[in-house]
């Protein structure tokens, strides 16, 4: 049979590697020499692809991807931004709702685009 392998730390591909169904796929990419080589499966009317085909599996991919100590770096920054922000309404403006309640509708949309009064 006929196998092709891609490598998962260079991209490198391997096309038509001659294997006997019973041999075990092979792991070591002759570029890399890392232990990233998968065979890559076809089958049916599509392939398989690893690649993420949303957004949202791209973000998991590079959060995957990211270093321990990366990821980490993001994770406090985030803790420490939810703790400086105590209120969701305290970066807003500094209105009363009777000052709120008296402005046009103009200033109200002014108001809440820019905090401004």
């Amino acid at each position: 049979m006929l196998y092709d392998y891609g490598c998962e730390s260079c991209d490198y591909m391997m096309v038509d590697v001659h294997q006997s169904i019973h041999d075990e796929p092979l792991t070591t990419c002759p570029r890399c020499n890392q232990e990233s080589l998968q065979r890559v499966i076809y089958g049916g009317l599509g392939s398989f692809v690893k690649e993420p085909k949303t957004i949202g599996g791209l973000a998991d991919k590079n959060w995957k991807d990211m270093g321990h100590y990366k990821r980490s770096e993001i994770e406090a920054k985030s803790k420490q931004k939810k703790l400086d922000s105590a209120s969701p309404l305290s970066s807003s403006g500094s209105a009363t709702s009777k000052e709120i309640n008296n402005m046009s509708q103009s200033q109200k949309e002014k108001y809440i685009i820019t905090g401004e009064k």
